[in-house]
């Protein structure tokens, strides 16, 4: 298997940079990239769950904190379904907030970038964002993650947001998973822009 290509040193030191943004702020959902308030936190990050209908293991690319898979933990267990949370981010002093954060699954913490990281495990759910890596990574980089970090029959998940005080909608990731020829099988909006649109991939056996 050939090594992926290496990343651009620019966005790699972006990354950094907001590794430090995050953790010059003290609220968990601010130190997770979001200012919108807890009300929309909930409603712009629940919309995750659309994908997930039934109990697994989850891991969240570029986790920050972690705080978005506790809370994913949290909301889904209201609906019956229990998550087993796991995270991987770049960022080290992130991932030791996001170990601090659920002691109890400490060692389901990595520090790490999906893009050459090697999972130890699958999952059945992998979450990550469009903009984990430049775009014209993308498309290799959500085969990798199929390919490497989700189980037979399990669903990569892809999310992209906007920004509502700037007035701008999310990318269409279904249009963008659908001109990467991937079969799409679900996706999910909310906000009236939208500010969120998610996405699905089922890993076929």
């Amino acid at each position: 298997m050939s090594e992926p290509r290496a990343l651009p040193q620019e966005f790699l030191d972006r990354l950094k940079a907001l590794e430090e943004s995050y953790l010059s702020e003290k609220d968990p959902i601010r130190q997770s990239g979001f200012g919108g308030g807890a009300e929309r936190w909930r409603k712009e990050r629940g919309v995750i769950l659309e994908a997930i209908k039934e109990s697994g293991s989850l891991l969240d690319v570029c986790c920050a904190n972690g705080y978005l898979v506790e809370c994913l933990g949290d909301w889904a267990a209201e609906r019956g379904v229990a998550l087993n949370p796991f995270g991987l981010d770049q960022g080290a002093r992130l991932i030791e907030l996001a170990r601090r954060r659920m002691p109890q699954h400490e060692g389901h913490f990595w520090s790490g970038n999906a893009w050459d990281w090697v999972p130890p495990r699958k999952f059945r759910y992998v979450y990550t964002l469009t903009d984990c890596v430049p775009g014209s990574f993308l498309r290799e980089h959500l085969l990798r993650l199929l390919r490497l970090f989700v189980e037979e029959d399990g669903r990569l998940i892809a999310g992209a947001y906007g920004s509502m005080s700037r007035r701008e909608p999310a990318p269409d990731v279904t249009a963008l998973l659908t001109g990467f020829g991937f079969r799409v099988a679900g996706t999910a909006l909310a906000g009236s822009l939208p500010v969120a649109h998610i996405a699905w991939i089922v890993r076929q056996a």
